[in-house]
């Protein structure tokens, strides 16, 4: 296959040195457990583990952080092929973005290679503040210019176990984890031969998956060596918005403002749901207007749909309908993976491992359709209605305009294809009996081509626009003689569904750009005990000393095309950039932990510990990061844990490096006379004084007059490199009850609480404008960013980049049940059960700004719980999962707080989530076994408005069946 030759090459490139003692420890760790536990994950024999959070060998018990551990049973029961999926049940995960957020019209029409990426957000503060691991080691980034990592590169069968951590993570791991750690732990020493397959569709009969997996691997050299290689294979097929009959455009409810709102008049509301939206004088048909009396494109009257004054939107009629554009909710995705594992152990003092991996994810979604806005066409054109033509040339014109929504021309698209290489090389060993060593590097890179599907060549369709009769032959086509001999064929946009197919070929093309990022790391640690020296009455003091060097790289090169401006529906002010950009970083770290008392009255363990971590950065200089951590047990059933930490995020590479790339916005200016006094006190003055300065007249400043008004403002967008690290302040406190006189039930408590200031945030135009206006005096950064034209002071560009304004703010509480249940004759129950409490989620955008509370809004549920019993009597295992939400608000507070009668009750919030998934399983023989399961038992849908999954999923109940094969050595 073509993609073994690469993946050699980047084993080959894996060289030299080490990974942190915790990647070292985790391959060292034994299978993982049947049971999760709430603290962190078990051996489930006794025997010590390193836990996510600590390079300090130590019991799961004895974690000072919150750890939430799910195993590859968990994941299995599930039925989900896809991780993220799985993750979002986790309460700190809920925000993460699936396939059915990176797909359809958001991404064909944002930023180039983002579709089909699974990026995982802990806390609801952005995958960019999210630390994705594997085996304790950074991975490389799946998004180009930023350190996200894109979970399709992660294989799902090789997980042994996932542990999602809280807490102060920089200093342990080093920048971007702010809000928390991900680590994802693969199975290692594998011997035998272990295979699955999956497939599953919807209850509608679409949205298909395939899943299959092969792990082979072999103990040689009296068990001190072992070679594992491992293929998966994934394929999901794409779904579309109008699949659904309850997303189409005719049964699509959405909220608008009404007409008639009266808020003296009992039970009238602001808005309100309504069916069938559609965008104002714009048709499928074509929209023609002639000395103010408006056509169809097919020459019949224009029927304008009901207008909704107080919105942009209209009802019926023969408007186009919006639902029209939302295009894909669910990607066509095909993944594989190829993983090599390898360890020798010559001595305890010199122990090799050896990772590989490529893997590559083909992800294709269409948007919406593009449309004329308008195109003009000469009255000679055949295709011209007799009506229209009539009334063109009875008003004297030579061309009429014909806006169009081409609904007959392929939905625009893109097709991203990443191929990620990984290699790791680790040499570990113990130096004595008090000490050991890890060295390590990794090697990553991602390669990305991103194909713009179904885009039109703006002259060749123009050409095909350009239409007349042959004298000779009586046939319609295109006037250019040149353009006839290269194919073109004429384009029909007088009426719906004109357009002939034949004539794709001639104007729509598919762009290719690509994206490089690549990651090298090298690690050494040095860890051990003190106790050659001395012991504490707990114990001998634990510690961990090391450095690391890290190099990111990324660039991106657009298609030609795309830097050429050939397409019809590009402006000319948001042509792409290349880029071309680094960073590296040099680290120095330690951990220690004191075990102080143990076995003692009122002290069965009493332990604290601290972390440290400084950075010398290429781009920002020198960072700091820290933890302390205590941990007291007073009694073995009853351990109380806290942390206090300062972690650091260093801005990424798109931040610092983006070149000056041109922006376009719609635009709304605070200095409109409507608008003076929504601001602070000192708006008005600063807003006559900029006018004036520009030379405009501050008493006629309003829309009406304004040349940019009702059309998008040209600006730019850049990085900054003055940016300073983000700087987050994480404390924990955590209760885990192991009541004796419950066996195998443990309680997990924790309460989290994260301040995250100097964050970087990008305002947009009006923002900059607002910020402007709002401070003392109009001296400040933001006027620097915006530019009034001379002689009317109108706004007529700006600049929006990043800066450190921003700060956030989240707390809340989540518990963590486990409890293992075996009886003699009914088999073995097994309980967990997950939930979260989020007490606030706040966000403060720029100094001064208002506090925006974004807890209790679609994907942060203020509470939520998975609750995943499963029961085992003999062969047969039924496992049920319930993922349940409360209804969170539809509308945002600052919409509905100081209007009472914004909405009817009734719709105030969305309805709650309550997904059932249950599978049945039956081990057959010992290396035999199948299962069936349902996922949305219930068929839950999501709730009306125009997010298309909240909720739940549209995919709606979903059924699987798959097949699991273990064979021991033979």
């Amino acid at each position: 296959m073509t993609f073994i030759r690469p993946f050699t090459r980047a084993l080959l490139l894996a060289g030299a040195a080490l990974v942190d003692i915790s990647a070292a420890a985790a391959q060292q760790a034994p299978d993982a457990p049947a049971e999760p536990v709430p603290a962190a994950a078990s051996s489930g024999d006794g025997s010590d583990i390193v836990v996510t959070g600590s390079r300090i060998q130590r019991p799961d018990y004895e974690a000072p952080n919150p750890i939430v551990s799910y195993d590859a049973a968990n994941i299995r029961q599930s039925g989900n092929t896809n991780v993220t999926n799985f993750l979002q049940r986790v309460p700190a995960l809920t925000n993460s973005i699936d396939s059915t957020r990176s797909a359809g019209n958001a991404q064909v029409d944002g930023a180039v290679g983002q579709v089909g990426l699974n990026l995982l957000d802990l806390r609801g503060l952005g995958a960019n503040r999210t630390l994705v691991l594997v085996n304790g080691r950074r991975h490389v980034a799946g998004q180009p210019d930023t350190a996200a990592v894109d979970i399709n590169s992660i294989p799902t069968d090789l997980i042994e176990r996932v542990d999602v951590l809280t807490g102060a993570a920089s200093a342990i791991y080093g920048a971007d984890g702010v809000s928390g750690v991900v680590n994802f732990i693969l199975r290692r020493d594998f011997d035998g031969i272990a295979a699955r397959a999956q497939a599953g569709i919807s209850e509608r009969g679409d949205a298909g998956n395939r899943f299959a997996s092969l792990i082979a691997g072999r103990n040689f050299a009296d068990g001190r060596a072992n070679l594992t290689l491992a293929y998966e294979y994934n394929a999901d097929d794409p779904l579309s918005n109008d699949s659904r009959s309850y997303l189409r455009s005719e049964n699509r409810v959405n909220f608008v403002n009404l007409n008639n709102y009266d808020p003296s008049r009992p039970g009238s509301y602001k808005q309100g749901p309504v069916r069938d939206i559609r965008y104002i004088d714009s048709s499928t048909y074509g929209y023609v207007d002639i000395a103010g009396v408006r056509y169809r494109g097919d020459g019949a009257l224009y029927r304008p749909g009901a207008r909704l004054v107080n919105d942009s939107y209209s009802l019926g009629g023969d408007d186009t309908p919006v639902a029209g554009y939302i295009g894909d909710i669910f990607p066509k995705t095909e993944r594989h993976a190829l993983n090599l594992l390898g360890r020798f152990e010559a001595s305890d003092a010199f122990k090799l491992s050896l990772e590989g991996k490529f893997v590559q994810t083909e992800v294709t979604t269409l948007g919406g359709y593009g449309g004329n806005y308008p195109a003009t066409i000469a009255l000679d054109n055949p295709y011209i209605p007799t009506t229209i033509l009539n009334a063109a040339l009875a008003a004297g014109l030579t061309s009429v305009d014909v806006n169009r929504n081409n609904f007959d021309i392929p939905r625009r698209g893109e097709q991203d294809r990443r191929r990620t290489w990984r290699g790791v090389i680790d040499v570990a060993g113990r130096i004595t009996d008090h000490a050991s060593y890890d060295v390590s590097y990794t090697y990553g890179r991602t390669d990305l081509r991103a194909t713009k599907l179904n885009d039109r060549l703006n002259d060749r369709f123009l050409e095909a626009l350009d239409a007349v009769r042959d004298p000779a032959t009586g046939q319609i086509v295109c006037r250019s003689a040149t353009a006839r001999a290269a194919g073109c064929l004429p384009v029909n946009t007088f009426g719906a569904n004109t357009v002939d197919p034949a004539s794709f070929g001639y104007y729509l093309s598919n762009p290719v750009s690509d994206a490089r990022i690549e990651q090298h790391v090298v690690n050494a640690a040095l860890t051990g005990d003190f106790g050659a020296l001395f012991e504490l009455p707990g114990g001998a003091i634990q510690y961990a000393v090391g450095g690391e060097y890290r190099r990111e790289s990324s660039r991106y090169r657009p298609s030609q095309a795309l830097l050429d401006n050939i397409f019809y529906q590009y402006d000319e002010y948001i042509i792409p950039t290349p880029s071309n950009a680094s960073f590296d970083v040099w680290e120095a770290f330690g951990e220690v932990n004191a075990p102080l008392l143990r076995d003692k009255p009122f002290a069965h363990l009493l332990s604290v510990g601290a972390a440290g971590r400084l950075s010398d950065y290429s781009t920002i200089g020198r960072t700091r990061a820290y933890q302390f951590n205590a941990l007291w047990a007073p009694v073995a059933d009853i351990t109380l844990r806290g942390s206090y930490g300062r972690s650091v995020r260093a801005p990424n590479i798109a931040e610092i490096f983006r070149p000056r790339t041109g922006y376009s916005e719609f635009f709304t200016d605070p200095c409109y006379l409507g608008n003076r006094d929504l601001g602070t006190q000192y708006r008005a003055a600063n807003c006559r004084a900029l006018i004036t300065a520009a030379g405009g007249d501050p008493t006629t400043f309003t829309n009406d007059n304004n040349p940019y008004a009702n059309s998008y403002v040209p600006g730019a967008q850049q990085g900054n490199p003055a940016l300073r690290p983000e700087v987050a302040r994480t404390w924990t406190a955590g209760l885990v009850l192991r009541p004796s006189f419950v066996p195998r039930l443990q309680i997990g408590l924790d309460w989290y609480d994260i301040r995250l200031r100097d964050a970087i945030s990008t305002a947009s135009a009006t923002d900059l404008a607002n910020l402007c206006v709002d401070q003392p005096t109009p001296d400040n950064t933001f006027c620097r960013a915006v530019s009034r034209a001379t002689g009317n002071g109108y706004v007529n560009g700006y600049v929006v980049q990043p800066e450190n304004v921003a700060a956030f703010r989240t707390a809340g509480l989540e518990v963590n049940i486990a409890y293992r249940v075996p009886t003699r004759s009914a088999g073995t129950f097994d309980l967990r059960l997950v939930g979260g409490y989020l007490h606030r989620l706040e966000q403060i955008p720029t100094p001064g700004a208002e506090v925006q509370n974004n807890a209790d809004r679609p994907f942060r549920p203020k509470y939520n719980l998975a609750f995943s019993p499963s029961w085992t009597l003999a062969p047969v295992t039924i496992s049920y999962n319930l993922r349940w939400q409360d209804g969170v608000r539809r509308f945002p507070r600052v919409s509905t707080d100081d209007t009472p009668g914004f909405v009817d009750p009734r719709y105030f919030r969305f309805k709650e989530l309550w997904q059932h998934d249950v599978q049945v399983q039956v081990q057959a023989t010992e290396a035999f076994a199948f299962y069936l399961g349902v996922i949305n038992l219930g068929d839950q849908k999501p709730d009306i408005g125009f997010d298309t999954n909240v909720p739940i999923s549209p995919v709606g109940r979903y059924i699987y069946a798959g097949a699991r094969v273990n064979l021991p050595r033979l």
